[in-house]
């Protein structure tokens, strides 16, 4: 069982997409968290070893747990309540892999195995990108882009949502006058990419600061996430990459008394600051206000915190905001409030963001405090590089909704059992 949830974890960023009928996709990843989630029930029934408090009575289960709650909840007076039972049946399908992950990883070097296998299949995805990022300049952007969107879309996003991708777009960037397709390799935009990549790259930092097994692999594998990360022009992942990369300097420092990775890390962000270059001048833009998407930002943010607020204990109701936006809306569009937090807030009234929050700031707090008290160093590496992944994704949601998609939250769910782990007591986590 541990070796499929290797196969898994690989698999995670390749979401083949299934049409199992009209006007459906359903991701293979959904369906295969849930045969081996029962199927790993059955053998730990069996086994007599399914029903332990641990599992079930962790923080992170309980929010989980809780938010579940808090979000079926909301649907009460909800203008489409299928909306919501669908979002309610996505999270369904994916919050098991927390549980299977608390399962399988009882060992540090399953731990480390895992982390292993994830770097493995973020790789091979930041090479895709790196292939379609730079097939347009060899092959053309139209003929990129139209093979792009005949030939891989609809293998991994479905016909329904690739349908609704093309009809509004976000693979073009203008940079210093000319337009560009945005590196996302197999995902459905570069934000997403972007999400996974940069959770991804701690881990990455921790091994190659930990292991000197497959150093050059793990140092190969830093520059190509870091670059592809660079080519979504994403500047969302670029606030989030700043951020991350300062807390992991710091801790690094602090608690590993170790400079050199702080300096590859510093010295990595002053791609940012470098004027006149296509990476800089769109990080630059993030601050201009009169900037066209900035603007309206601002106005989706304005939206969603009145529709939060109008609703502040209830919501509108699960998957229901963007009806509340605009009531001729069908299900697949892209109305969100591009704010993780707002999204929440307003779908589900304040408990449900009061719990998320909760569930971060706790899981990150944890963390740290087990990273002050330990004195293993293997310990302290992946404690630091969890916090890492865990801030990134906390400073990223500002600017972008990233839970509904499938490869994004059951990262999320593996990060959090690798976190579970880490925060048991020292017997049980050598």
């Amino acid at each position: 069982m541990f070796f499929f949830f290797i196969f898994l974890t690989i698999y995670l960023p390749f979401q083949i997409a299934l049409n199992p009928g009209f006007n459906f996709d359903l991701a293979s990843i959904r369906i295969l968290i849930i045969f081996f989630f029962i199927f790993l029930i059955i053998d730990r029934i069996i086994k007599k070893s399914f029903f332990k408090k641990e599992y079930f009575f962790n923080f992170q289960s309980v929010c989980l747990f809780l938010f579940l709650i808090l979000t079926t909840l909301s649907l009460i007076g909800a203008n489409n309540i299928s909306w919501g039972l669908r979002k309610i049946a996505f999270f369904l399908s994916l919050f098991p892999l927390y549980l299977i992950s608390i399962f399988l990883i009882n060992r540090f070097k399953k731990f480390e195995k895992i982390i292993s296998s994830l770097i493995i299949g973020g790789f091979f995805l930041a090479l895709i990108g790196l292939i379609q990022f730079f097939s347009q300049f060899v092959f053309g952007l139209e003929e990129t882009y139209n093979f792009w969107a005949v030939n891989i879309l609809p293998v991994f996003s479905g016909f329904n949502l690739g349908a609704m991708i093309l009809n509004y777009p976000s693979w073009l960037v203008n940079v210093d006058g000319e337009t560009v397709m945005r590196a996302f390799s197999v995902f459905s935009d570069p934000h997403m990419l972007s999400f996974y990549l940069g959770m991804m790259l701690p881990l990455l930092i921790g091994l190659i600061y930990f292991k000197r097994a497959k150093k050059i692999f793990n140092i190969v594998g830093y520059f190509l996430f870091f670059i592809i990360l660079l080519l979504t022009f994403a500047r969302g992942s670029y606030i989030a990459l700043i951020f991350s990369f300062l807390i992991l300097s710091f801790l690094f420092w602090k608690f590993l008394n170790n400079k050199r990775m702080p300096l590859l890390l510093l010295v990595s962000l002053l791609i940012f600051i470098i004027p006149i270059t296509p990476v800089s001048d769109r990080f630059y833009s993030t601050f201009s206000l009169t900037e066209g998407s900035n603007a309206g930002r601002l106005e989706m943010w304005r939206t969603a915190g009145e529709i939060g607020m109008n609703n502040f204990w209830t919501g509108t109701g699960l998957g229901n905001y963007s009806l509340a936006a605009d009531f001729e809306l069908d299900y697949r569009n892209p109305a969100t409030a591009h704010n993780l937090y707002l999204d929440i807030f307003s779908e589900t009234g304040f408990g449900g963001l009061f719990i998320w929050l909760i569930l971060f700031f706790g899981v990150i707090w944890k963390l740290f405090k087990k990273l002050k008290k330990t004195k293993n160093e293997e310990q302290k590496c992946f404690l630091i590089s969890l916090i890492g992944s865990l801030s990134y994704f906390f400073i990223h949601s500002f600017f972008e909704t990233a839970i509904f998609q499938p490869s994004v939250l059951a990262l999320i769910m593996i990060i959090l059992g690798l976190a579970n782990f880490l925060l048991k007591n020292d017997q049980e986590t050598n």
